[in-house]
């Protein structure tokens, strides 16, 4: 099905889906009955976020866990004593009752375990990146549009009032015809990104909360012997991750896309290297995304794990520019201001009233109202925040420039077809 016979599927979700029951149809005061898979860093944030939503609203219930660390899962199983422990997932994804699941796993499980969840009947709520690969975008996105399933991708500023006041903005015509998109999601960690602490006990060879059911965790994933690096610090490889443009670079184009039109990429590059932590990784510290887009706008998102500071986070227009305000930018943080271009400024203060509109009080508003977004949906059979059709467009732009950079190409995406070319198109 092309994009465009999608995007209206999904414009009229918000009324015919709402008519299809979920499997288990539930009731005011029923309980969704929760799963999650993959507790580590992320996993275990996002398994904290739901105990404190089942507390404050008790809509929610957390009845199975899964990961193949041991350790991770005894943690997680001391917090919510009540769920039941798995260490393979097609066990929990096979418990009777269970209407969602989480997934916070390596990229490479994202869309094994989604499409697998998807057909036994389950809702996801998928931690970014949609998938390891544009191919499997391209298969999770028709399987939630077939099997009628609520997804969301766990890209948190879709569900923040900012970007949808940003698309409000730009929707008015504030901006003019926006050209390009401009950002960055930067850090510098001595030592390296992503070395996270490794359990030297920890391994295939383990005993008790030491165990690592490697052989699981590899997946799909190229056969290699256990390695500590390798499974602690899975952002570093290229087998597990897209690095800094699946990790980091996501959250930042999906808002871009919210904010000025969710539409495939038409050509994208990717640059980098590993510029400063020489420390067996993979995946480059220091990153470009850059995209065209068939409504003739460009993108560019360059980020470094060895230099805090990028590109003020713009969405530039004919008219006016729109400083979006990071939270690293100081001055500009926590609010939206749209200043007029020079040449036309007395237009725009005769249509706006100012040569600069200020919109204030736009804070980044956290990770809890993207979790309640999704329980939300589920209940009302409405399309979430980041669903598969915004998560799939983002993933063109995001595996394409990883790909890019590996193979030394420039790719192109003939969005209406879903085919993707490493020569130029007539679009």
């Amino acid at each position: 099905m092309s994009l465009t016979a999608r995007r209206a599927f999904l414009q009229s979700a918000a009324v015919s889906i709402a008519a299809v029951s979920a499997d288990r149809v539930l009731g005011a005061n029923d309980r969704l009955q929760a799963g999650f898979i993959g507790l580590g860093g992320r996993g275990s944030w996002l398994h904290r976020m739901v105990m404190r939503r089942a507390e404050e609203h008790n809509d929610v219930a957390i009845v199975a866990l899964c990961d193949v660390y041991a350790r991770r899962l005894a943690q997680a199983k001391e917090r919510t004593p009540e769920a039941q422990t798995y260490v393979h997932h097609p066990e929990l994804l096979r418990r009777e009752g269970l209407d969602v699941v989480f997934i916070a796993t390596p990229d490479h499980w994202h869309a094994p375990i989604t499409l697998a969840a998807m057909q036994q009947g389950l809702d996801v709520y998928c931690e970014k990146p949609m998938t390891h690969t544009w191919e499997e975008a391209r298969q999770v996105v028709h399987a939630a549009q077939k099997q009628k399933r609520i997804l969301q991708i766990g890209v948190q500023a879709l569900s923040w009032t900012k970007w949808h006041k940003a698309k409000e903005l730009v929707d008015q015509g504030m901006v003019g015809k926006v050209v390009c998109c401009q950002g960055t999601y930067s850090r510098n960690a001595p030592g390296g990104d992503w070395n996270w602490p490794i359990d030297p006990a920890a391994g295939p060879d383990g005993k008790g909360d030491d165990y690592i059911d490697w052989k699981h965790w590899l997946g799909s994933a190229p056969a290699h012997k256990f390695d500590p690096d390798r499974f602690f610090r899975f952002r570093k490889y290229w087998d597990y991750s897209g690095g800094i443009a699946t990790d980091l670079h996501y959250h930042t184009v999906a808002p871009f896309h919210l904010a000025v039109k969710n539409e495939h990429p038409s050509r994208v590059a990717g640059m980098g290297g590993i510029w400063i932590h020489n420390d067996g990784r993979e995946t480059p510290d220091t990153f470009l995304t850059a995209a065209d887009y068939p409504t003739k706008w460009s993108l560019t998102v360059q980020s470094s794990q060895a230099n805090a500071v990028g590109p003020r986070t713009l969405i530039r227009g004919e008219k006016a520019t729109l400083y979006c305000g990071a939270d690293w930018e100081g001055e500009s943080y926590g609010l939206l201001r749209v200043v007029a271009e020079e040449p036309f400024k007395d237009e725009f203060k005769q249509k706006w009233g100012k040569e600069e509109i200020v919109v204030p009080d736009i804070q980044d508003e956290g990770d809890e109202k993207h979790v309640a977004n999704f329980i939300e949906c589920v209940r009302s059979r409405r399309q979430t925040n980041c669903n598969p059709d915004i998560a799939f467009t983002t993933m063109t732009a995001i595996a394409l420039s990883v790909r890019g950079c590996r193979e030394g190409k420039v790719f192109y995406c003939d969005g209406e077809k879903e085919a993707i070319f490493s020569h130029p198109i007539k679009m």
